[in-house]
């Protein structure tokens, strides 16, 4: 004999009776009461529209979301799940310890679209290239790209080598979304590649965020790492890159 507590079933809800009444006078009275509460509620509103200021210009919150999320980064809004679409070997994960595989191997390349909306290709063919993958629920992403943003600002970027980001591991359940909104917010300026699908972060073999790439004018692997760079590192990185090109 089973020992679960069998509970009866619930009675359905049913609608509540309409209320009604058998007096005809006050039944027109609720009547012309509630034409006059309706009445009253349309001048309300429109005292409260006409607040707004006579100049026409004042924005309501709506508006102000909106300016805020759409358009980031002076873009249309760009799906989540938009495809980056790689050609070439993927790089072997990047290990813990000890040297790099990936280096002087040929980088995939990646073509897709950018935040901005336009076709955009990672790395950038025929320039030495710094890469840099994100996730917008990453706090040590979220600390470094100021880090990195202020860096390119003092100059610490040289002429002829680009910075390219890609937005990976996009999650509209997870924090600091939509990443478009969070960079546009750091004024960030390196173009940035929708990786919708997690396929650009495995053809580079990221194993942690934040997480870089050198690639140089030919298109080879100088050098991967991970997690929060300093200016210094990040200044080191770019030596090694324009050395190696």
């Amino acid at each position: 004999m089973s020992s679960r507590t069998h509970r009866p079933p619930r009675p359905p809800v049913r609608p509540a009776p309409r209320s009604s009444s058998s007096n005809p006078n006050r039944l027109r009275l609720l009547i012309v009461g509630g034409i006059a509460a309706v009445v009253v509620l349309a001048l309300a509103v429109a005292l409260l529209v006409g607040s707004g200021g006579d100049d026409g210009d004042t924005a309501t919150s709506g508006d102000v979301a909106r300016e805020e999320t759409a358009g980031a980064l002076g873009s249309p809004e760009v799906p989540d799940d938009t495809p980056a679409t790689p050609s070439g070997d993927d790089l072997p994960p990047l290990p813990d310890a000890g040297p790099d595989p990936a280096v002087g191997s040929p980088m995939p390349t990646v073509t897709g679209t950018g935040m901005d909306g336009e076709p955009l290709t990672v790395p950038t063919t025929g320039r030495p290239t710094m890469i840099m993958y994100v996730a917008h629920w990453c706090p040590h992403c979220q600390a470094e790209v100021p880090v990195v943003q202020q860096w390119v600002d003092d100059g610490g970027l040289p002429e002829g080598v680009d910075l390219v980001t890609v937005s990976t591991a996009i999650d509209e359940r997870r924090p600091n979304h939509p990443p478009a909104a969070w960079l546009d917010g750091e004024d960030w300026t390196s173009p940035v590649l929708v990786d919708g699908d997690d396929s650009a972060a495995q053809a580079a073999g990221l194993t942690a965020f934040p997480f870089f790439v050198a690639v140089d004018a030919d298109g080879n692997v100088v050098g991967r790492t991970s997690g929060e760079l300093s200016p210094p590192q990040l200044d080191a990185m770019v030596d090694d890159l324009t050395a190696a090109s």
